[in-house]
């Protein structure tokens, strides 16, 4: 019995430990708040997303989605909209910027919904910042615009604050010093309503750059002694020191030599007393330097060998932490160790003491839970055979109907290539043959003529019915050559078509290339009977052994929340194809916007 209630335990810490194992960071995330309260499971996801976007993208995006899927259904508009804000981040991170702008449009959308004025200005200022990096200035400046009227009209200084910084810091990056001032001191004034001594001294730090770079030496020297004095009085010796370096290199560059040597001394002074190495050195570079230009070359030498031998020490310094560092975590394990083993011992002498008493209980309440467990493990392990023979009877049916429209497109195929086209090409070989037999005197009735044009136009089409249901560069050359003869041919003056491949350097077995290009078959043909759309983008992107088909139009768009009951056949068909191969597909889509359609598939190299 003993060893029948070892092997148990021991299976239920193995099922355990394999099927967290076997769950991705955002998967165990939403296995974990499965059965909370809704809000809290989506501030839960919400944080893990946010921690994530710069990280991990896909995962944070995987955590977005499930957030605007649980928000629509409970009708928590706000939720989505904060969702569609990291979505955004993570595709700014990305580097897919197109979709970063659709992100953050639609989360100020969403705000807007829900009258949350706050979360669109903390929206505009991501946007803000991703037109400044487009070097779009103008619209990033109006997005700002945009955040520090709402911050300032809800009295939200922080957000007010963030907006006046960026405007500050794209004035200056476009080398509007002057403008850059303004809101400099704007902030200024702000950090003394909210009384912040720091963000003041701050303040008054980044206007001295700006006044510089204006040639303001004077009044940059004078913006650096009052946040010295501020610093001064706050007894914040590491921004004192900095200020006085800083204030010693304006003074050195503008030749006022002497207030320059005083306040590299006092900097040296701080920087020696808070053990401060790395200015320190800094500050004896200066000051050889400075004695250099003095004409006192003792000096220089003396400051430039105590310079050296900072930076030596430091050096040293650096490599002693490191091993201080290592020795110390051995220490601390091994006191760990020692810890835990005594540990281990009292608790092994409580449970032998305690085992005595509660061996009977124990053994019932072990009975139970392994008679519980039995059963339950007997009802999923019958569910998961039910499902798997259902997901097994739906792929083989799913592959028969593919496999039999394969075959009938075949056949109707070489129907139309071996007979109605040869038909149609031997009668316009009569029609030639008869034409060129009439005289030359002899004129040509129109309805002849009209009956060849018939003919040889007839004799195209069924070439390019018989092409489409079964391209030759499919079989011949592969998908890549078929979809380029397909867009080539579907593209023309009314509907521009523009397509990028990514990672498709090899073939995919004909399984998978027949299905991938009927669905872009079926998805193009959609868009020109019903988008009305005069511009289509198409990406086919494989990463490793996932493949990625992105259809986007600029058309008139629909409700994806009616697509089951709007779906046609070709949706349909679509559906069934890309769930063969056990792929997803998704529509994203508004009317008026357009419609995007991603199709995700992963490639198993052994079809």
């Amino acid at each position: 019995m003993k060893h029948f209630i070892k092997i148990i335990f021991a299976l239920c810490i193995l099922l355990t430990a394999r099927y967290v194992c076997a769950q991705s960071l955002a998967d165990s995330i939403i296995k974990i708040h499965a059965a909370s309260v809704d809000t809290i499971k989506l501030n839960a996801y919400l944080k893990a997303a946010s921690s994530l976007h710069n990280k991990d993208a896909k995962n944070a995006i995987k955590l977005c989605k499930e957030v605007i899927t649980l928000a629509e259904h409970n009708k928590l508009v706000r939720y989505a909209a904060e969702a569609n804000l990291i979505i955004g981040l993570a595709h700014y991170f990305t580097g897919e910027h197109q979709l970063t702008l659709r992100d953050y449009l639609q989360s100020i959308a969403l705000f807007e919904k829900c009258k949350d004025e706050i979360g669109k200005a903390r929206v505009h200022n991501e946007l803000g910042n991703f037109y400044g990096k487009q070097k779009k200035y103008t619209e990033a400046e109006a997005s700002f615009i945009v955040a520090r009227d709402i911050a300032k009209k809800y009295t939200r200084d922080d957000v007010y604050a963030t907006a006046i910084n960026n405007l500050g810091s794209l004035a200056q990056t476009q080398g509007n010093h002057t403008k850059a001032l303004l809101y400099f001191t704007e902030a200024i004034v702000l950090y003394e309503k909210l009384k912040d001594s720091i963000g003041i001294s701050y303040g008054l730090d980044y206007r001295s750059i700006s006044l510089s770079a204006l040639g303001k030496n004077a009044e940059a020297i004078t913006q650096q002694i009052q946040a010295l004095a501020i610093r001064t009085r706050l007894k914040d010796s590491n921004a004192m020191a900095v200020s006085l370096i800083n204030l010693a290199e304006i003074e050195f560059q503008t030749l006022r030599i002497d207030d320059a040597e005083q306040h590299m001394l006092q900097c040296l002074e701080i920087s020696e007393k808070i053990n401060y190495k790395d200015l320190s050195a800094y500050t004896c570079k200066m000051l050889a330097a400075l004695y250099a230009k003095k004409g006192n070359a003792t000096q220089a030498y003396a400051y430039h060998v105590k310079y050296a031998q900072l930076n030596e020490e430091i050096f040293n310094a650096n490599n002693r932490k490191q091993i201080d560092e290592l020795q110390t975590k051995y220490e601390s394990e091994k006191k760990i160790q020692q810890i835990k083993l005594l540990q281990a011992q009292q608790k092994l002498k409580a449970e032998q003491t305690a085992k005595q008493r509660n061996i009977f209980i124990g053994f019932i309440l072990l009975l139970g839970v392994c008679f519980l467990g039995i059963i339950q493990y007997q009802k999923r392990k019958k569910q998961h055979e039910l499902d798997t023979v259902l997901i097994a009877e739906k792929i083989a049916t799913n592959r028969a109907i593919i496999e039999a429209e394969e075959k009938e497109r075949l056949r109707i195929a070489r129907d139309l290539h071996d007979g109605v086209a040869q038909t149609m090409v031997a009668a316009k070989m009569q029609l030639e043959s008869f034409i060129e037999n009439l005289s030359a005197t002899d004129e040509q009735p129109d309805t002849l003529k009209n009956a060849y044009a018939l003919v040889q136009d007839a004799a195209s089409e069924v070439r390019a019915v018989s092409h489409s249901m079964i391209p030759n560069a499919l079989l011949k050359s592969g998908l890549v050559a078929a979809v380029r003869d397909f867009v080539h041919r579907m593209g023309n003056e009314k509907l521009k078509i523009n397509l990028q491949i990514v990672g498709l350097n090899q073939r995919l077995s004909i399984e998978y290339e027949t299905v991938i290009f009927r669905v872009l078959q079926e998805l193009i043909n959609n868009i020109i009977k019903h988008a009305n759309a005069n511009e289509i983008g198409i990406q086919f992107i494989r990463e490793d052994h996932e493949f990625t088909m992105i259809i986007e139009d600029n058309g008139t768009g629909f409700d994806t929340t009616k697509l089951n009951e709007q779906s046609g056949v070709g949706v349909k068909n679509s559906m069934a194809r890309v769930s063969y191969l056990k792929g997803q597909i998704h529509f994203d889509s508004q009317k008026g916007h357009g419609t995007t359609v991603i199709v995700e598939i992963p490639i198993d190299d052994t079809l």
